[in-house]
């Protein structure tokens, strides 16, 4: 990827969020990181516009200008850089729709089923576009766990709230504000733990994305659930476990 690279900006801001990600790149086949770079990439734009902007005028105006870019995508005419090397021929009107859906979206769930259940349109649509981009389905599970997860720390203080569980917060006795300020550590480690327990086991066959995905989610969910916060680990481990995902595959 150079400069000159119209998809260079927003890889970039993806490995900036995810660098885990820019680190595993090198067990991808050269031959298919355009792919891998582009739906990265757009994963990234697309939770940016669903869930990440402070303004609901602006998460409006975004969600909906993806989802027409995901209509054109359908019929080979997306606008986008990071759409160039999409396919046409996949489910993209069910991913448009509910990308608009989840960003108006604002119930809050009672508990881990229930926030998880809420995301299952939207993960459902991304997860049938990557059976498509890779011939191989990820569990809609592991999808809706990774929304979930990335939702923190930054959510905390989000029109959302990182669609903690009411539950969990009445549990703890504490207000997302409270958990937001640091007076949530032990509720943090149990909402990882419920997250990790949601976590399906890792099937085969499976997408390198994805595994990839999921592996690092397990090992950050870990981390969170031991008490160890939202740091990476060193990026020597985490070229590793990358190491070692691939190879699973």
């Amino acid at each position: 990827m150079t400069a000159a690279d119209p998809t260079a900006h927003f890889v970039d801001k993806w490995h900036r969020r995810e660098p885990e990600m820019a680190l595993a790149e090198v067990f991808c086949p050269p031959e298919q990181r355009p792919r891998f770079r582009a739906w990265g990439a757009l994963l990234h734009e697309l939770r940016e516009a669903t869930f990440e902007l402070s303004d609901v005028r602006v998460t409006t105006a975004k969600s909906q200008w993806w989802a027409e870019e995901l209509l054109l995508v359908a019929r080979g005419a997306g606008r986008h850089p990071v759409c160039a090397d999409l396919p046409s021929g996949l489910p993209w009107a069910a991913l448009a729709r509910a990308v608009v859906e989840q960003a108006a979206f604002d119930a809050r769930p009672a508990d881990t089923a229930q926030a998880l259940a809420q995301l299952g349109p939207l993960a459902e649509a991304i997860a049938a576009i990557e059976a498509g981009l890779h011939h191989a389905a990820p569990p809609v599970r592991a999808v809706a766990v990774n929304l979930l997860l990335h939702r923190l720390p930054n959510g905390l203080v989000a029109e959302d709230q990182a669609r903690l569980p009411l539950g969990l917060l009445a549990r703890h006795g504490l207000t997302v504000a409270q958990v937001a300020e640091g007076q949530g550590e032990a509720l943090l480690r149990d909402w990882a733990r419920e997250l990790l327990a949601a976590l399906p086991v890792p099937s085969r066959p499976s997408s390198l994305y994805r595994r990839l995905r999921t592996g690092f989610d397990r090992a950050q969910l870990e981390r969170l659930a031991a008490g160890r916060g939202f740091d990476p680990p060193p990026a020597p481990a985490s070229l590793w476990r990358a190491w070692r995902l691939a190879r699973a595959g």
